[in-house]
């Protein structure tokens, strides 16, 4: 009874301290929103060009995308005219990502979700 107690107690606690956690990274890197960019070349250069949530044209160098992880090796740019599908930072459009952002949020806040359901309905179990 009083390990059901415990146990409870600890995965709603956990649960919700997860839950939180997903929720101050996603408001630390702000709202990403996934598009789709045309590639083009100015000059010799690789571009990116696509409308942003505003409806606004952005443009940006291939080389400048937001890399998640340092080590990670550049992508080389496609040929121009190629639809790529791209993620854009909604406050700076003009930061950009073929990756995903923040991966592992969507995950970190089922499991917390998941913990605080199962913490919360153990707590109802007769005793």
């Amino acid at each position: 009874m009083i390990v059901i107690e415990i146990v409870s107690s600890t995965l709603t606690a956990l649960g919700l301290g997860l839950l939180i956690a997903a929720l101050v990274i996603r408001l630390v890197y702000g709202s990403w929103t996934r598009t789709q960019a045309i590639t083009f070349e100015h000059e010799g250069h690789p571009y990116l060009r696509w409308h942003d949530h505003r409806y606004r044209i952005v443009e940006a160098l291939w080389s400048s995308e937001v890399r998640r992880r340092k080590n990670h090796p550049a992508t080389p740019p496609p040929l121009p005219g190629e639809e790529v599908s791209i993620y854009y930072h909604a406050r700076s459009p003009a930061h950009w990502s073929l990756q995903p952002p923040y991966r592992g949020t969507r995950a970190v806040a089922a499991v917390g979700l998941a913990c605080t359901v199962v913490g919360v309905l153990l707590g109802f179990l007769p005793g």
